[in-house]
């Protein structure tokens, strides 16, 4: 059972550092044999949570025949619509055996109860938007809603999940929606969870770059979740998000539950780019020192939709071209983060502070300390002056976090020397 206090998740009173990756079709797109297969796989790697969409992932490649939670009407553009009055056993045993699968490895499932295609207004719903295309159902009547989360929280709870009440849906008052209307589905969605799982975990599913949460949905979340996005601006959200929320005063647990994809192509780019493992790890420890310590959210532009190219019938995502999931497996951003981890419970498992940053030479260099050790991220080997620190001469360590090689440092007049790292490197000094 988690729970939360202070800054932190704790599993059975154990610090409980979140990494999941995130796996948005698995209820529909996903056969048994591959999700042990994928299970067993992330748990070895360090992953401790799954983060899974409860309905069709409406920007996924097609589900498995039969596989749709409701009864189902497909029309001639490609569009569908559901007849939410009525659900599909089916369905929802089958995602139980998922689940089940999950706690045999003592992994947490992070459910998303309503994904913002479900809800009028939302960006995704935007006729004019660049996602217009994408085949969404209609959105869900207000009046399903309770008995729609009443059903899935009552299947669901006994696997205690954590539970995203929204997905990927803004509240900014940008003219482009009402944040009235969003606030009045996800405050029936929480009250109707809450009802009948009071003891349950619950947050935020947030669209990317953003940290806007109507107050009366903030006060219903256990801890603060964000997406830093997939944009060339996210690495700095990854940063600002974390630091800003810290200085209004919250005190709460902060995890960037989507980090860049790796793998997919960067939204906004100049020049065409998919984010590699190295976009992924610096984003990621930046946002772990600048706040964002309780865990991440990783994923990878393959295994999010479940792309299988192997598989008949499957239609590709609107804009994107994904990998195969088989070779998202191989991509190395996923022992990154099982690595990271064990680096933060190993010299943090008590807490971080963020360093002032103004203390620091330069603006890409993120540091955090307790009263044992100071972790200071370096994006680009270079020799690191961190003499404002009052940092004592001597030893450090410095690992190379493109191959995870260990390395003996040296400081001189508060001056980390430069190592022979090709990208970037985590420096240890204990105090």
């Amino acid at each position: 059972m988690i729970t939360t206090k202070g800054k932190y998740l704790y599993k059975d009173g154990k610090r409980f550092f979140y990494l999941a990756d995130t796996c948005w079709g698995a209820f529909t797109s996903v056969t048994m044999p591959d999700w042990k297969y994928y299970l067993d796989t992330r748990k070895r790697e360090g992953f401790n949570t799954i983060q899974i969409n409860v309905l069709r992932q409406y920007d996924s490649t097609k589900p498995i025949p039969g596989r749709e939670p409701f009864p189902i009407k497909y029309h001639d553009d490609g569009t569908y619509e559901y007849d939410y009055s009525q659900f599909n056993e089916e369905y929802f045993d089958n995602a139980e055996k998922m689940l089940k699968e999950m706690q045999k490895l003592d992994m947490v499932p992070v459910l998303v109860l309503l994904w913002g295609n479900f809800v009028p207004n939302t960006w995704m719903n935007d006729p004019n938007g660049f996602l217009a295309r994408a085949p969404k159902p209609q959105v869900m009547p207000f009046d399903c809603i309770k008995p729609f989360i009443t059903y899935v929280v009552n299947r669901f709870k006994k696997y205690n999940p954590i539970y995203f009440v929204t997905g990927d849906v803004g509240f900014d008052d940008n003219g482009k929606q009402n944040p009235e209307v969003e606030g009045k589905y996800y405050q029936e969605v929480v009250k109707a969870a809450k009802a009948v799982d009071p003891e349950g975990i619950y947050t935020f599913h947030i669209n990317g770059e953003s940290k806007a949460l109507p107050e009366s949905l903030a006060e219903q979340a256990q801890f603060f979740s964000f997406q830093s996005g997939h944009g060339p601006t996210g690495e700095k959200a990854a940063v600002e998000i974390p630091v800003s929320k810290r200085i209004e005063g919250y005190d709460g647990p902060i995890i960037d539950a989507e980090l860049c994809y790796e793998g997919l192509t960067q939204f906004g780019a100049s020049v065409p780019h998919r984010f590699t493992a190295y976009d992924v790890r610096r984003t990621a420890w930046k946002t772990i020192l600048s706040g964002a310590d309780a865990g991440l959210g990783y994923g990878t532009f393959g295994i999010w939709p479940w792309n299988d190219n192997y598989r008949e019938g499957q239609k590709e995502l609107v804009m994107l071209k994904p990998y195969d999931w088989r070779e998202c497996l191989k991509f190395r951003g996923a022992k990154d983060m099982g690595f990271l981890k064990d680096t933060v419970l190993r010299y943090a498992a008590d807490g971080l502070e963020p360093v002032d940053s103004s203390l620091l030479e330069s603006p890409t260099i993120r540091a955090a300390e307790n009263d044992d050790y100071l972790l200071v991220y370096n994006p680009v080997a270079n020799p690191i002056d961190l003499s404002k620190l009052n940092v004592k001469d001597g030893q450090c360590k410095i690992v190379d976090l493109q191959t995870l090689r260990p390395l003996e440092g040296s400081i001189k007049h508060g001056v980390v020397a430069m190592e022979p790292v090709v990208e970037d490197e985590l420096i240890v000094i204990k105090k």
